[in-house]
């Protein structure tokens, strides 16, 4: 949905609609306490699936599996915050140089190779 839709809907909502939504906003936020129980399960859940999240509440999981499984996901994430860093890095470094296309495959070259299927 574009911006200009959005705010067309907006715009046809009633005066008496608006409030209710707003009083339903203030009755909601903030009404559960997350504790760091709960943020370690949520980050269990999204980053593993609701069978995962149903796992570790009916202690079919270890907590110990679970707190390794959660530091290895945060660790892999990292890891990817790192290879998008490098192709930033690769990216505007070679869009800055004489030779872009040259600075580009320059830079890209092992990743090229390691890329390629074994013979």
């Amino acid at each position: 949905m574009d911006a200009q839709t959005r705010q067309a809907a907006l715009n046809n909502i009633s005066a008496e609609d608006l409030q209710k939504l707003q009083q339903h906003q203030a009755k909601t936020s903030g009404a559960f306490k997350v504790d760091d129980e709960w943020l370690l399960l949520a980050e269990f859940a999204k980053a593993f699936g609701w069978e995962a999240y149903r796992a570790a509440k009916n202690d079919e999981v270890s907590l110990a599996e679970m707190m390794t499984l959660i530091e290895a996901n945060r660790k892999l994430g990292y890891l990817q915050m790192y290879k998008d860093a490098q192709s930033t890095f690769v990216g505007a470094g070679s869009a800055q140089s004489k030779s872009p296309a040259k600075t580009f495959n320059a830079l890209t070259k092992d990743l090229v190779k390691n890329a390629k299927a074994d013979e």
